[in-house]
């Protein structure tokens, strides 16, 4: 493996990381011997701070003895800093589900970035709609009749808890059964079937609407935090399952999801939305899920219960904070279809960002996006000095935080001026370097003063800008 691959790899990874903001995180500095566990979120909490040691003694005493080999096999991924791992394991009466990497920093100090992931065990209970009848002929699930009345049931309940309308599509499906036929487009069926129905589990019911597409009606699933761990997971074991097999055709999925009644008033609306969303989500780019979010989404589709028909829809591109890592990693750097004006357009859009300004001397050339426009020009190379004095702050990740003008010390006054003549507030840099040699950096700025950047900020856009580092470079 080159190491155009690897860095690959391990961007990859990390996106996937990101992808789970909404639990815990761990970081483990190995030479170091300090582990802190902390909570993504606008109030980051501080779980432990301390040697391994210490955290795994007071740790285990709330493991159960049934899970205490997994925890130990845990505990020594940690400990000898496996390239990467994941284990399950029974907590205090919950299940944990653990997964991380150990990744090396250009000093050779090596650390492990991780997730933990809560759930609760469920008691499996009798499936509802057993007659022969409701089965599908082909596909281990319900057919399109009963899945639909099962869900309108759901949704009549009124019991007031939530419901998930998950509808999933395969991407290219017409393609895979024009190129290898119809009896290995059925195998294909079956087989994504069986990850669906294995990774939803006691959480829901999934049957067939139509030729290769499913819907999956949760149960005791409350938020978007705990369906998205289920869609993630279902979309990523897709993809693995059938890369590299089928020459230069991959099989990916995407799915729309919509919960009931939280933000639809009738089984039918929920179908519609939930529909209009996987739509939306073919639009982005594919393989990958959308859950509708009123303040993201409610301008990019037409009006619930319209009756146009998905066809007829147009939607405008647009992403969240999470999709845009992954389309930044995909049609960005993987496939290159996308330009670094409408990359970074997208990454503004969805950070709030007041102004992304890119320098680097090899091209001798700058890149500056605001929402008003978008300028190249070599004046922007004048910006800031690339001094030794100005790489000075940059971290051993290649990051510049400044929460405030405030922060900036009296000697950084020329920094200070060039940034309030922008009208900067707050700014976040990473630094681009082509091996050894620092060659420009990457800004994102606001025009708010901010009390502290977040813990997710400073890792998806610092990893996207590593993903444009690894575009010019390489």
């Amino acid at each position: 493996m080159d190491a155009l691959d690897k860095m690959k790899q391990e961007t990859e990874l990390l996106c996937r990381f990101l992808e789970l903001a909404d639990v815990r995180e761990f970081i483990y500095d190995i030479e170091a011997d300090e582990l802190e566990n902390f909570r993504y979120g606008k109030e980051r909490k501080v779980f432990f701070k301390g040697t391994l040691d210490e955290w795994a003694e007071d740790y285990k005493k709330r493991v159960s003895e049934a899970g205490a080999e997994q925890f130990r096999e845990f505990y020594l991924a940690l400990k000898n800093g496996l390239e990467s791992f994941g284990h399950q394991y029974e907590y205090k009466g919950l299940y944990r589900i653990v997964k991380g990497a150990t990744m090396q920093d250009e000093d050779g100090r090596r650390r492990v970035y991780g997730v933990l992931l809560t759930g609760q065990f469920q008691k499996r209970k009798e499936v509802p709609f057993q007659r022969a009848s409701d089965k599908d002929p082909v596909l281990n699930l319900l057919n399109k009749k009963a899945i639909l009345e099962y869900a309108q049931q759901k949704c009549e309940m009124k019991d007031g808890t939530v419901t998930y309308l998950v509808i999933l599509d395969l991407d290219h499906f017409k393609m895979i059964n024009d190129s290898f036929g119809h009896l290995f487009g059925d195998e294909v069926l079956v087989t994504v079937t069986d990850i669906v129905n294995k990774v939803v589990g006691d959480h829901g019911m999934v049957g067939r609407i139509g030729g290769d597409e499913l819907l999956i009606v949760t149960k005791d699933v409350n938020d978007k935090a705990e369906l998205r761990p289920i869609l993630r997971e279902i979309r990523m074991t897709v993809e693995e399952t059938y890369r590299g097999k089928m020459h230069d055709m991959e099989l990916t999925c995407s799915m729309g999801a919509v919960a009931y009644p939280t933000h639809v008033g009738s089984f039918k609306e929920g179908m519609d939305l939930a529909d209009k969303m996987l739509y939306l989500a073919k639009e982005k780019g594919r393989n990958r899920y959308l859950i509708y979010t009123p303040e993201l989404h409610e301008n990019l589709v037409p009006s619930i219960g319209s009756g146009e028909t998905r066809v007829a829809q147009t939607f405008p591109l647009a992403f969240d904070k999470i999709g845009i890592v992954q389309f930044m990693m995909e049609d960005y750097l993987r496939k290159g279809t996308s330009s670094n004006e409408a990359a970074f357009q997208n990454v503004g859009k969805a950070f709030g960002l007041s102004e992304i300004l890119i320098v680097y001397e090899q091209g001798r050339n700058g890149f500056r996006w605001t929402p008003e426009e978008t300028a190249h020009g070599e004046e922007d190379l004048k910006f800031i000095p690339l001094t030794e004095r100005f790489y000075a702050n940059f971290d051993a990740n290649h990051i510049y935080v400044l929460d405030g003008l405030f922060a900036l010390k009296e000697d950084q006054k020329e920094l200070k001026d060039k940034l309030e003549a922008r009208g900067v507030e707050s700014a976040l840099f990473y630094k681009l370097s082509n091996g050894s040699i620092n060659e420009g950096y990457v800004m994102y700025a606001k025009k708010v003063l901010r009390q502290k950047w977040s813990e997710y900020e400073l890792l998806a856009l610092s990893t996207i800008a590593k993903i444009f580092e690894m575009s010019i470079y390489h």
